[in-house]
């Protein structure tokens, strides 16, 4: 049964937002709200929210340009300037190292440790800047002699950080325009969070990690605009140059499988196989055999067959242990130990420093931070949810206990053994299955659906924090998953104010170890920065659980109301199912869809049998009277088959991505094919 449509005679819904009090006295600045009888201008001005927001990160893009321009010139990384100058880029620093300024190519010539579509970049980028002039030795005359004086600038380099620099400012702009189309034109500017975030500017030119949030930014929006193949393809394109957008694949898996569309997520996840493979096979083929030392040993399969070599041989590895040019990423990924923003990194440094005995000052502090921070949590949960004391009290103790007791015996056997890289992947990945399990869990059991953008913050926040490497750039991966999943900006800007404390005590810690202690700081500040992070990181994604568990503290799924039985309304399972309501605006195919499993307690996620689709459920007068964001999903709420069912939207293609979403609403008001009236009768 089908909500009941709004007849011609009854009064035009207001969206709640609009009636905000906030936005109405702000608007006294300017002269106040459009009086009733006001005769507007029936035109569009060229100041479209899409428009400032290119600005925007525009203006953003520049700064981070200009933040490492100090950098641009390879002759003043001396004496420490890079990292004082908090200018140091692998843009720079790998045009050299990597060989591109030689004319190598990724893969075929040298070894890299970075995905294809990164490489790819490098070499196409490295082939107009190679054409630069390089340095040149300059003399002076000195009492009659030749004297060196200098060298020139290496313009190779700087037309090489010129051009990446633009390639990322269009990535940049395609990510923030990608975002605020997924966020709907009621949320539109949520994207400013992405596109006004300090950690762009500091990071955007740091590696080349805004290609794959550009990607990864592109397949969510082409999955919220139903085109699931289309998004398997620019997520492949994101694995392809970073392997995190995997996370995307399983946060869909998890909420797919709760809706039921398992039909969808198979061709998401298939198109992204076919793409990896499209792009990795050739390349394998084609990529060179190189020893540790990166040095050429033998040539490519393909090179092999064609020559009429032995090419079987090179399937499981070349000559003397030589190793297939695309293995290298996964082999430093592997062999490497903590990197220096890592959790990992942290306790090997704390566990040296100080004594974790029992009852020392450290496990002191350790037991009363965590106290702290238990009992915090606990109240909060019981406060919102009394009913599950009992259960908040238990695990609260098992929570503190575990820390308590589990804290000095790792810290101690790290101190007596140290941590060998092969334990600390099997740590860092026992870690990340655990969480991605508990994500897993919180999906499913959810009284509400999680919104899509919800649960991939927590995925990659998860992956960050458990992983051995946590590089600076990294943080850039969570801009558009912050601004889609929790779009409030006091904890946001606190979480970017504590990522710049990092990278500036970070590059001082360098500074430090470079002058042997002379000048920087130690490295008891960085570590303390880093944990600081991680903390905030981990408030964060417990802000986002909360409104998992309460969708009406959720402002996305509140949608400004101040109605107080609205705002609890949100909280029913089946108020996803109100075509009026925001449920999942980057959802797609899970938008306003029920719930075919899943759920907290058996609670009513789903339509009871022999009830029809949600789409053709209709409310009540009275219970629409009463909430108009509760749906009547009972048999009794009307007589069947008064209305019509509502139309399924038809699957999005690559055309879709930049039409407007099709309201439900509109589709819901329609009148029937038949002319037979409006749905609702």
């Amino acid at each position: 049964m089908t909500r009941m449509a709004t007849t011609p005679a009854s009064p035009a819904r207001v969206s709640p937002a609009r009636e905000d009090p906030v936005v109405a006295g702000a608007s006294q600045l300017i002269g106040g709200p459009p009086g009733e009888h006001a005769v507007l201008a029936d035109r569009r001005t060229w100041l479209t929210p899409l428009r400032v927001l290119m600005a925007l990160v525009i203006v953003a893009s520049v700064l981070g340009y200009t933040q490492k321009i100090g950098c641009r010139d390879t002759r003043t990384w001396t004496h420490e300037h890079q990292y004082s100058a908090l200018c140091y880029s692998d843009v720079v620093a790998l045009y050299s190292q990597e060989g591109l300024v030689d004319g190598k190519i990724p893969y075929l010539d040298y070894p890299t440790e970075y995905p294809p579509l990164i490489g790819a970049a490098m070499a196409l980028i490295s082939w107009p800047a190679g054409h630069a002039s390089g340095p040149k030795a300059v003399y002076r005359d000195d009492n009659g002699r030749r004297v060196f004086d200098h060298y020139t600038m290496d313009r190779r380099s700087a037309v090489f950080y010129d051009l990446t620099a633009l390639l990322f400012m269009v990535a940049a702009c395609v990510a923030v325009l990608c975002t605020a189309l997924t966020a709907g034109s009621r949320r539109v500017w949520d994207a400013a969070l992405f596109a006004l975030a300090p950690a762009l500017v500091l990071h955007l030119l740091t590696n080349w990690d805004i290609l794959a949030v550009a990607f990864a930014a592109g397949g969510l929006l082409a999955w919220s605009r139903r085109a699931p193949r289309l998004a398997g393809l620019l997520l492949g394109l994101g694995i392809l140059t970073k392997l995190y957008p995997v996370l995307f694949l399983l946060g869909l898996g998890f909420l797919c499988l709760r809706a039921g569309k398992m039909r969808e997520l198979a061709k998401t996840v298939t198109t992204a196989i076919v793409t990896v493979i499209v792009v990795i096979v050739p390349l394998w083929l084609s990529a060179g055999y190189f020893n540790e030392q990166g040095n050429k040993v033998g040539d490519s399969i393909w090179t092999t067959f064609w020559r009429g070599g032995d090419w079987l041989r090179l399937v499981g590895g070349g000559p003397d242990g030589a190793r297939n040019g695309l293995a290298r990423f996964i082999d430093l990924n592997s062999d490497r130990g903590a990197d220096w923003d890592s959790v990992a990194f942290g306790a090997t440094w704390l566990a040296d420093r100080h004594d974790p005995a029992w009852f020392g000052p450290l496990h002191l502090v350790v037991c009363a931070v965590t106290a702290v921070v238990v009992l915090a949590v606990a109240a909060a949960l019981i406060v919102h949810r009394p009913d599950t004391r009992r259960l908040v009290a238990a695990s609260a103790v098992a929570a503190w206990g575990t820390v308590a007791i589990g804290v000095p015996l790792v810290l101690q056997g790290i101190r007596e053994h140290g941590l060998p890289i092969g334990t600390l992947n099997i740590i860092t990945a026992a870690t990340l299955v655990v969480a991605v399990v508990a994500i897993g869990l919180l999906t499913w059991f959810a009284p509400r659906r999680p919104r899509l953008p919800q649960v991939l913050f927590l995925l990659v926040v998860a992956f960050l924090l458990s992983n051995k490497v946590f590089s600076p750039q990294y943080t850039i991966w969570l801009l558009p998953l912050v601004a889609l999943a929790r779009p409030r900006w006091r904890l946001f800007l606190l979480w970017q104010a504590c990522e710049a404390w990092v990278l500036f005590t970070r590059f001082m810690h360098f500074i430090y170890n470079d002058t042997q202690g002379r000048r920087g700081i130690d490295r008891g500040w960085f570590v303390g920065a880093v944990a600081l992070r991680d903390l905030v990181l981990l408030v964060l994604a417990a802000f986002v659980v909360r409104e998992i568990l309460h969708p009406r503290a959720d402002v996305v799924r509140a949608d400004g109301s101040l109605d107080p039985a609205d705002r609890l309304a949100v909280d029913q399972p089946a108020a996803g199912l109100d075509p009026d309501a925001v449920d999942d605006p980057a959802g797609g195919f899970l938008d306003h869809a029920p719930d075919v499993r899943g759920g907290w307690r058996g609670r009513p996620t789903r339509p009871a049998r022999g009830v029809p689709e949600p789409a053709a459920v209709t409310a009540s007068p009275a219970a629409v009277t009463a909430s108009p964001t509760a749906v009547d999903a009972s048999p009794a709420a009307g007589p069947a088959g008064e209305s019509a069912p509502r139309p399924e939207l038809a699957p999005l293609e690559p055309g879709a991505l930049f039409r407007p979403r099709q309201n439900r609403s509109d589709t819901l008001d329609s009148p029937d094919p038949d002319g037979s009236g409006s749905a609702g009768g």
